[in-house]
């Protein structure tokens, strides 16, 4: 049973995707290859209870945000301790906000989401004449075609990364396009959630066991320093319980990594 198992795991690493892709301003840029993760967390449960196709779930547009003022507050507080003026971010699994400092001056904010009409309404796409890109990674976990290699100084996820049934491929694609040795990827998430598009091993672990998932699809990703960074106060067990309890906000953690220069 294992020798089929390994020749398909062979034939994807040997011939990885590869097309002739658009840039995000739509002229034809190089060939672009995906980038493989190199490995897979074993230890979860990816099935969701709502098994249905993601397109359908997010049709119509959602302009409500999904996580409580406090939370917002910090971890746009973060994002303005992190990200340097004029850099240039791609908002991943984003809607029509993107809890970046206002006053911050940045080259451009291009956002991805599943659609279309949240993403024209993000107000840091449109200050900075950002593109917008409506792909599922559920279907298909790669930004070949839609980002260039190395074209990004940061990648921000924000509560969506409980959705991702193949984070390691897409945390490996998000190595691809942020910048060797300096890029950075900040990935934040609380315990509100959809649960039933969350992967049930999501929602069986507590914040500070989903902080180590995280750190952990990065480092299957590939690419990224072994120093990762976990920031808030959300994995406490009294911030857990409060929040559960409705006393508390909801709890705050955001995963940094930082790009190597492994190519």
């Amino acid at each position: 049973m294992m020798f089929p198992l390994l020749l398909i795991v062979l034939i994807w690493s040997e011939h990885p995707a590869m097309i002739q892709a658009l840039s995000s301003h739509g002229k034809v840029s190089s060939v672009q290859k995906r980038r493989l993760p190199i490995g897979r967390v074993t230890a979860l449960d990816r099935i969701k209870i709502d098994r249905q196709p993601d397109d359908n779930f997010y049709a119509k547009p959602n302009l409500n945000v999904h996580a409580d003022k406090i939370f917002r507050e910090k971890l746009t507080s973060l994002y303005n301790d992190l990200i340097p003026e004029g850099s240039i971010v791609l908002d991943m699994m984003s809607s029509h906000v993107s809890h970046l400092p206002p006053h911050k001056r940045l080259g451009r904010v291009d956002v991805h989401g599943m659609n279309a009409e949240e993403l024209r309404a993000n107000p840091a796409r449109n200050e900075t004449g950002g593109n917008y890109f409506v792909r599922n990674l559920n279907d298909n976990p790669s930004f070949v075609g839609i980002c260039d290699t190395g074209e990004y100084d940061i990648v921000l996820c924000c509560v969506g990364v409980q959705y991702l049934e193949e984070a390691e491929a897409v945390f490996a694609e998000v190595g691809r396009i942020l910048k060797p040795g300096s890029g950075l990827a900040i990935v934040s998430f609380t315990n509100r959630f959809f649960y039933q598009k969350a992967l049930t091993g999501w929602i069986e672990r507590g914040m500070k066991e989903r902080s180590r998932l995280v750190s952990d699809y990065f480092r299957a990703a590939g690419g990224f320093d072994s120093n990762i960074d976990i920031v808030g106060d959300g994995t406490s067990p009294i911030s857990q319980l409060l929040s559960i309890g409705g006393v508390g906000g909801d709890p705050y953690v955001a995963v940094v990594a930082k790009r190597n220069l492994d190519p």
